[in-house]
């Protein structure tokens, strides 16, 4: 294994991050390289552009914001916990966040009426079928 230097405040926000996913320090490096080196979703496997949408959910106090991508029905997660998160469905990443935030309930969750578009405060079910 070898060993990396880091500035003090860096080595501060990976033991944040760290305690923040329940990983070890060497994991949290590693999610964040891997999502570094992920494929972007703004091209498909065509080469089409793809059009993400800003939406997000207000679960036990916590703000999350994610890009719902309509012509795939994949969820980025883009703040708190699970930033970097990639879900193959909103309901997915709905049951993402409740599992993060409240691991005691069941986390079932139908993401269509869980999200909400960041431009108008809709529920995403009003562009589901797009």
């Amino acid at each position: 294994m070898k060993l990396i230097e880091v500035a003090d405040r860096d080595h501060e926000r990976v033991t944040l991050l760290a305690r923040a996913w329940q990983a070890t320090e060497g994991e949290v490096v590693r999610r964040l390289l891997d999502e570094f080196a992920k494929p972007s979703h703004t091209t498909s496997s065509d080469g089409k552009a793809l059009d993400g949408v800003s939406v997000y959910a207000d679960y036990e106090g916590n703000h999350i914001e994610a890009v719902y991508y309509p012509s795939t029905k994949r969820m980025d997660i883009t703040s708190g916990a699970l930033s970097g998160r990639s879900y193959k469905s909103p309901s997915g990443a709905a049951i993402g966040v409740v599992q993060a935030h409240n691991p005691n309930v069941h986390p079932n969750r139908n993401g269509w009426s869980f999200w909400f578009l960041a431009e108008n405060g809709q529920a995403l079910q009003t562009i589901r079928n797009r």
